[in-house]
This record gives structure tokens, sequence and C-alpha cells, in this order.
């Protein structure tokens, strides 16, 4: 392999291409050697601001791409579970992908039988909360014991207000409220307490966005489980916060409690008047979240090149969808399911 690790990435969308600028320019001994986009005008963006080598609206043509070293699927969820599949079979040994990796468990399954029957790839699924700086403090003190055994982990997810038509028109593709956004928080579940759901049981609906009544999807969720380990934990997670974007977690143990972004503050400024002390909200979930999308990518880089595995690999982003589609059942039928 050259020095440099060359990257093809699929998918120009919000995300895709904020993986695309950080391969660009963040990203050392990285190249974003190539862009593929169904969309001419992503297309032209691209050329002109990152001027890869490789430009193509067919991503079989990147797949088929000898000269890389990677690629990365940032395209919409109901098309992960082909690509990805197709990228295993055109003997892309290095992938990347966004969560969900499928939208059901047919396609779950068939992604993890082709993978398995690959042994030299190495599949990486973008749960990017697992390189958050403060999550993996936190979690480091939970390994050291700091807080006894874990008894109570609870994690809110709230998405920033005003954004009703552009979640409406996303929810369709999306593969459901519960799997695009809460297994983010199942899978850090998963993570700190070395376990995973047993029981689920979840309340939830419209209480917002009324357009998603006609995709049958959510806005608003609550879900109680107790983990395999007898852990309690509480995910929660909102489409609409009308103060900006809310992230706050805690772990509670036999011995103490960690408390993670308990307040969704932007910056270190506090304004004071005579109304009281204000501070900004962080906007929205890039601006939170901005520096793992940043790390997860340097993780994979650092993969192909040291040809290790993945924090997050096949296992996790299976995990993760066989517990959204339990999810989905314990909040639609209002009733306790076992995974």
């Amino acid at each position: 392999m050259a020095n440099t690790v060359r990257l093809g990435i699929i998918g120009l969308g919000r995300l895709g291409y904020e993986h695309a600028s950080n391969i660009h320019y963040l990203i050392r001994g990285a190249e974003l050697h190539g862009v593929c986009s169904v969309d001419v005008e992503e297309l032209i963006r691209a050329e002109r601001e990152f001027t890869p080598s490789l430009l193509t609206r067919d991503y079989h043509e990147m797949l088929n791409a000898s000269e890389l070293d990677g690629i990365v699927i940032a395209t919409n969820s109901q098309t992960h579970c082909r690509i990805i599949c197709d990228a295993v079979k055109a003997g892309v040994r290095h992938i990347f992908t966004e969560k969900p990796i499928g939208m059901s468990m047919d396609e779950i399954d068939e992604i993890a039988r082709t993978v398995e029957g690959s042994p030299e790839t190495i599949l990486q699924v973008g749960y990017n909360h697992r390189f958050d700086a403060d999550l993996m403090a936190a979690k480091a003190q939970v390994d050291a014991g700091s807080i006894g055994d874990i008894v109570l982990v609870r994690i809110e997810s709230r998405d920033q207000a005003g954004i009703e038509e552009f979640i409406v028109k996303f929810a369709p593709t999306s593969g459901g409220f519960i799997a695009d956004m809460m297994t983010h928080d199942y899978d850090t579940a998963r993570w700190f307490t070395g376990s995973e759901a047993d029981t689920i049981f979840g309340v939830g609906g419209v209480f917002a966005y009324e357009g998603l009544k006609a995709c049958n999807d959510m806005d608003n969720t609550a879900i109680l489980m107790q983990f395999k380990n007898g852990v309690m934990v509480v995910i929660t997670a909102s489409r609409n916060s009308a103060y900006g974007y809310h992230a706050p977690m805690e772990v509670f143990g036999t011995k103490g409690a960690i408390s993670i972004g308990t307040h969704s503050y932007a910056g270190r400024n506090a304004y004071m008047s005579s109304e009281g002390i204000t501070r900004k909200c962080a906007s929205w979930f890039f601006e939170y979240w901005r520096d793992t999308y940043r790390a997860e990518v340097e993780d994979f880089v650092r993969c192909i090149r040291e040809h290790d595995q993945p924090k997050v690999g096949l296992e996790d982003g299976y995990k993760a969808i066989q517990w959204a589609i339990k999810a989905n059942e314990a909040v639609k039928h209002k009733k306790v399911v076992t995974l």
C-alpha cells in the first residue's frame, strides 16, 4: 500500500459531504481519490472543491477501481445493504458504511452472510458516538470501577426543532425513527454495559410533525429495557427540541454516577442581564458531534494501514438493527418484547 490511503466516497448528502471534506482537508495520510453521486450538482460541487481523480454517477465504477484502498458509503439507508454486498463481491477489502446497515432482518442477514464469507473484509459501521472524547473518558472510568456496578444507563437524544419539512421527506428512506436515530444510543448502551437488551417496552408517537403519520413513523419515543446482565436502560429521543440539539447521558452505579452533557451548551460564554443568565444551545447534531465524524474515519484509515479490526463492526451494526426491529414492535404495539 502507498503511504497515502486512497478513499472513495459514495453519496454526497449532508453527512457524505462532511466525510468528504474531512478526508480531503483534515485526515492526515488520506486522499479523497474518488467521489460518486447520482446528483449531478453534487458531483460538480465535489469536482470544483476536491478535484478527485475519479468522478462517477455509477457506484460500481467506484467498487471496481483497483487503485482505491477503501470506500465510504454515505448514501440513503435503503441502499446500504445492496452497496455493502456489491462491494464485498467486487473484492473491496475495506468498507466504511453509515448506519443503519440494513432495513430488515433479511437485509442484515444477507450482509452478515456476505461479509462473513469474505474473511479479509473489514467493515466499519458509522456509530460515531463511540469516538466522542467525553464518552470515551466516561467509559474508561466505568471500566476502572469508579462508580461500582452499573445499575442504570439513561440516554436522551433531541434533534433541534424547525426541520419538519426535511424530516418528513427523509423518513420513508431512513429506516424509521428508531433505526435511524435511536440505534446510536442503543449502541452506546451496549458499549457501556458490555451486554444487550433482554426485555424491551416503549411508547411513542407523532407529537409535532403531522406529516410523519403518513409513513407510520414517530417524532418522540421513550424505551425502557432490562439488559441481559440486569442493568436497566432508558433511551428517549425527540425530533423537535425547541431549544436546540441536546444529548445528555447518565450512568448510575452502586458507588457513584457519571453525568455527560447535562446542558446543551454551544460555547463557554454566559450572558448576564437583569433577566438572568443565558447561554446558547447547540444548534444541531453536526455541531455537537462534529469531531467524532473526523475521528471515526481517521480510525478507518488506521485500520486499513494496520490491518486492524474497527471499534464498531459487523456485529455491532447487526445487533443495532435486530434491536430496532424489536423496539419498533414494542413501541407500536405497546407491549413488552424479548430480544
